[in-house]
């Protein structure tokens, strides 16, 4: 298949893949006048989702709610209520910030920990954990090792949290439950009868949506039982689709309640495990707490990945070597990227990278970056982890590597 062939299949100013766009948001198959755009380029006024801002670091932003959250600001909380129900124009900006403000949680007195850290042991969580450790939260990094966590990430993690004095908290669900979770987002296809369901998996992973849908539920319970009341998450932007076509907490939004989203992303998933699996569903029962998420990578602008890399280098961390391009914690990463190319034809990294690029936090695509080639190595890798059948390795086009012995 050429080069030009291939790229026929994206959108020539994001890279958003047209088969994901045609099903998630119900683009025709060609778009009369502008056959090499998606819906969203070809018709911004009707996007299903916008750019909402450009990549500047709004630190700032989360330095004020931070302050707001500890010193318990009355007067600046009564300001955000009255821009918000005033009845005169006000500035977007200012609009923006007052309903930051007004969707803060109090500081309370029963909270074990002021801020919960959904912590994976990567560059990424790595990084936001060592700036939120810098300002003076009671501050507790939450990881869920679902087996397939490289020891790497795991030793990373520990030795961080011992150098910065941060509570670190490693759960561990059932592994054949979980094994089970992953296999059933294997399976959900386009033929699928649940579209709800593709939608999802389309957007979040054939492996991530089970993981990610685990992390989400379990931390639910997690902030119930130490009434925590804010929630960090370290995702780049391109991933923090509140829904198919949610915007970011800059937007104007406010900060999203962290069992509501749950629901609504955990319960399409949750449900089919009840019904095709029900012993594994229980992973996905979620809690009732009253917290916050708060996106940290919509705040803070990452550093330039040598100068990130660098930096978590002198706090002792590692880059582990077995985990793919794309990922630098979870051992499970690259296969899902293969299952989901099978599946779909694309996989959730270019649905990310084009939500980047409408943002404009990214340039538009060349040809030669739109499918980036998989590491063969760490697909099989994955594969012989969660144990799949010669069947299920021809089915995915799983091609035994020659020093896969090498891990």
């Amino acid at each position: 298949m050429t080069s030009n062939h291939r790229s026929e299949q994206f959108c020539s100013q994001c890279g958003m893949p047209h088969e994901y766009d045609r099903f998630t948001v119900g683009a025709p198959q060609a778009l009369a006048q502008h056959a090499q755009l998606c819906s969203y380029c070809a018709d911004p006024a009707t996007a299903a989702t916008g750019t909402y801002r450009d990549s500047a670091d709004n630190t700032w932003v989360l330095d004020m709610l931070l302050n707001i959250y500890k010193t318990g600001s009355d007067g600046k909380r009564a300001l955000a209520r009255m821009v918000n129900l005033a009845k005169v124009a006000i500035p977007s900006k200012v609009q923006v910030l007052a309903t930051l403000v007004g969707s803060l949680p109090r500081r309370r007195t029963e909270s074990d920990y002021d801020a919960l850290v959904l912590y994976s042991g990567g560059k990424d969580s790595s990084y936001m954990l060592i700036k939120l450790a810098e300002r003076g939260l009671r501050v507790c990094a939450w990881m869920l090792d679902q087996g397939y966590q490289s020891a790497t990430a795991i030793a990373n993690a520990q030795r961080l949290c011992d150098k910065l004095g941060v509570t670190l908290v490693i759960e561990r669900p059932q592994r054949t439950s979980m094994d089970t979770l992953f296999r059933t987002g294997f399976k959900v296809g386009k033929s699928s009868a649940n579209v709800e369901l593709t939608r999802a998996v389309m957007t979040y992973g054939s492996a991530c949506m089970p993981c990610f849908a685990a992390i989400a539920a379990a931390s639910t319970r997690f902030c119930e039982t130490h009434h925590i009341p804010l929630c960090f998450i370290g995702t780049q932007e391109g991933q923090n689709r509140l829904d198919l076509n949610g915007k970011p907490a800059l937007a104007g939004q406010g900060l999203p309640r962290l069992d509501a989203l749950v629901r609504k992303f955990v319960t399409p998933f949750r449900n089919h495990a009840q019904e095709t699996h029900p012993e594994a569903a229980g992973i996905l029962a979620n809690g009732a707490c009253d917290t916050v998420l708060i996106p940290f990578y919509e705040f803070v602008k990452k550093p330039e990945f040598d100068d990130q890399i660098r930096m978590l280098e002198e706090a002792g961390w590692e880059m582990p070597k077995n985990t793919g391009a794309c990922s630098t914690n979870c051992m499970m990463n690259e296969l899902g990227r293969k299952v989901m190319r099978t599946r779909f034809g694309f996989d959730l990294y270019q649905v990310i990278e084009a939500h980047e690029r409408r943002m404009g936090n990214s340039a538009p695509p060349a040809v030669a970056t739109l499918e980036p080639a998989l590491d063969d190595d760490a697909v099989y890798l994955g594969a012989t982890l969660i144990g799949l059948s010669e069947s299920e390795m021809s089915e995915f086009d799983i091609k035994k590597v020659k020093n896969h012995g090498e891990h």
